[in-house]
C-alpha cells in the first residue's frame, strides 16, 4: 500500500534537519517548473549553502504563504532581496528576504545521471538558459520542431 506524505510537513523535516548538522539531504523534484535542467522525478541533493548565494545556484525557499519551491537565483538586489525563476518559467519571482531560502542544490539526479557544478549541462543551465529567460519559450517550440524531424 502507498504512503502518502504531506509535503509541507516533510520539507519542514528536511530543513530542520539540515539546520541540526546534516551534510547533505537527496530529495525528489515536484513538478516541471525547473525543466528542463530538472524534472518531476528526479532528484535534487540539498545542503545549507557554505558561501554566498549567488546568481544561477538553485535554491530551496518558502513563498510568503509557507510553500516550498525549488528554482533558480536570477538576480540578487542591493537590498538583499532575490528574483527567483524556474527553468520552464519566464516570470520572476521577489523572494523579499534571504531568511526565506533554506537549501542550496548541490547535486542533482536527472535521467539516472548525477551532475554537479562545473558539468557542462548545469553550466549551460545556470548561464547560458538563465540569460534567455525573455525566449526560453519560442527556444523550446523550436527544439520540439527540430526533435519532431
Amino acid at each position: 500500500m502507498a504512503h502518502v506524505v504531506d509535503t509541507q510537513a516533510f520539507l519542514d523535516t528536511v530543513c530542520e534537519l539540515l539546520r541540526q548538522g546534516q551534510e547533505q539531504i537527496a530529495i525528489p523534484v515536484a513538478g516541471n517548473s525547473m525543466a528542463p535542467f530538472l524534472h518531476n522525478g528526479d532528484t535534487a541533493y540539498l545542503r545549507l549553502p557554505d558561501s554566498p548565494l549567488k546568481k544561477g545556484d538553485i535554491v530551496l525557499y518558502t513563498r510568503t504563504n509557507g510553500q516550498y519551491i525549488l528554482h533558480r537565483i536570477r538576480k540578487i538586489n542591493k537590498d538583499g532581496s532575490f528574483f527567483m525563476v524556474g527553468d520552464a518559467q519566464l516570470e520572476l519571482e521577489d523572494i523579499p528576504s534571504r531568511k526565506q531560502i533554506h537549501a542550496r542544490v548541490c547535486a542533482a539526479l536527472h535521467h539516472g545521471k548525477l551532475m554537479r557544478p562545473g558539468n557542462p549541462r548545469w553550466w549551460f543551465y545556470q548561464h547560458v538558459w538563465l540569460w534567455v529567460v525573455p525566449w526560453r519559450h519560442r527556444i523550446m517550440h523550436l527544439w520540439s520542431k527540430i526533435r519532431r524531424k
